[in-house]
């Protein structure tokens, strides 16, 4: 199934927790999405900030790639591809 590159600012639902955090529910184009898990994080470097990544899964079986840029403290959603987990 092909990968679709998005690049739009969305509202994120994240928990904080034992100095970890991750997304668990995230708004994008006026449709509510559940993440049901996370099945990785990485983060890199922009300039002198950071960029942390979480490739999810939601709850619909819909692969997402999700990140937060520290310097503008946006969530982006990057890309998707619809299918089964």
């Amino acid at each position: 199934m092909p990968v679709e590159d998005v690049g739009e600012v969305i509202d994120v639902l994240a928990v904080f927790r034992d100095g970890r955090f991750e997304p668990r529910k995230f708004k994008w184009r006026g449709r509510a999405h559940k993440i049901g898990r996370v099945n990785g994080r990485w983060a890199e470097h922009d300039g002198k900030y950071r960029v942390y990544h979480f490739a999810v899964v939601s709850d619909s079986d819909s692969f997402y790639e999700l990140s937060l840029r520290t310097k503008s403290m946006e969530w982006t959603l990057d890309r998707f591809m619809v299918g089964e987990a």
